[in-house]
């Protein structure tokens, strides 16, 4: 069973004739509080807005962002999911030429190559951290001259930040002259100092592309949104469509931005889940865990041990718990799988099923 993206209950459970909700899933990293306390209120109260259309500037959902960010409003370009921004982006860069830094998420590469751009690939390992070196970043440059490089910061599915050298790189080629750096920056809000969207300002080469997914619990509300130059910014918001971004996820958007301590008890949960499933994996044997900085954590099994996939089967079949077999990340293997950071009763099932998984397996 290879699933091209995380967070595919509704064909799972399908698949296993059960409810969606039984599924306990680990493949999409989501945050394990869920949507902000009270949100379902502020739904109810402007319930009486859908009977019209969506503001079509998106102007509170925007001056919220740009709040927060501490950024102009003519930075931010909001859409349908971060998705429907990547596939927009090529066609409103006009580049012919780009490299993808893999690792990452697979939708960066079927949007720039349906647009007809060439993209060369700049596979990262485990051996080097899963990043790229300044000399190979260097060596893609002077070698095909890029138009643009794709970047994820952290990245996926190992959740490493960009060294600072790579990080001084792009500061210095984010010039007019330079290639058009994007930086995906979905999981940033996990560890939101490392943000580089601090370069902006000096920056007008350079589109950050951020999720409101992952951070808020809000994958079915679809709602993402780049910071990026003022004139990118115009052009992108001259080509969406009218009305991407729905009533209720403006609304939720608006919402989210403006509330106070919500952050703070999702960084409390997620950094403890994260480092107590990172010591019970790598002390039940067999399995490598590689320290990430957001809500998910990459595992390589021993290559004597059954594949990834198999492991997910099982751990369905015996515990309806979804992980995310990997074999779909190019430069991952058969023995690569990625797990969320869950609440701790919820981690718990996930170390318990594995462990068992583990003791079972010759």
């Amino acid at each position: 069973m290879t699933l091209a993206h995380g967070g595919n209950v509704y064909e799972i459970s399908a698949r296993l004739g059960c409810s969606p909700d039984a599924i306990l899933d680990y493949s999409a990293s989501i945050n394990p509080l869920g949507p902000p306390a009270g949100l379902l209120d502020e739904f109810t109260s402007h319930y009486h807005r859908l009977q019209h259309y969506p503001d079509i500037g998106n102007r509170a959902l925007i001056e919220a962002i740009a709040g927060y960010h501490s950024v102009s409003p003519s930075r931010v370009v909001v859409g349908n999911g971060s998705t429907e921004l990547i596939y927009w982006l090529p066609r409103v860069l006009g580049v012919r030429r780009g490299v993808v830094v893999l690792p990452t998420f697979s939708e960066y590469q079927k949007a720039f190559e349906l647009n007809g751009v060439e993209l060369q690939k700049l596979v990262t390992s485990s051996a080097n951290g899963f990043q790229p070196s300044v000399e190979q970043l260097e060596h893609v440059w002077e070698e095909s001259l890029p138009e643009t490089i794709l970047f994820t910061h952290p990245g996926s599915p190992a959740g490493t930040l960009l060294d600072v050298s790579v990080r001084d790189w792009i500061r210095n080629k984010c010039r007019d002259d330079g290639p058009i750096c994007i930086l995906d920056e979905a999981f940033v809000d996990f560890c939101e100092e490392e943000s580089l969207k601090g370069l902006l300002e000096a920056s007008e080469n350079l589109v950050i592309i951020r999720s409101v997914t992952k951070f808020y619990g809000l994958p079915g509300i679809r709602l993402g949104y780049l910071l990026t130059s003022e004139d990118t910014a115009r052009k992108m918001r001259g080509t969406l469509p009218p009305w991407s971004v729905n009533t209720y996820a403006q609304i939720a958007g608006t919402y989210c931005f403006t509330r106070s301590g919500y952050r703070e008890e999702t960084l409390r949960v997620v950094e403890s889940g994260r480092r107590s499933v990172k010591e019970a994996l790598e002390a039940a044997g067999r399995l490598k865990v590689f320290p990430g900085k957001a809500n998910y954590l990459l595992v390589e099994m021993d290559a004597r041990l059954p594949p990834a996939h198999v492991l997910q089967k099982d751990l369905l079949a015996s515990d309806r718990i979804l992980i995310r077999d990997c074999r779909s990340f190019e430069g991952l293997g058969d023995h690569h799988f990625r797990v969320a950071i869950r609440r701790p009763e919820q981690n718990q099932r996930l170390i318990d099923g594995i462990c068992g998984w583990l003791k079972n397996t010759a």
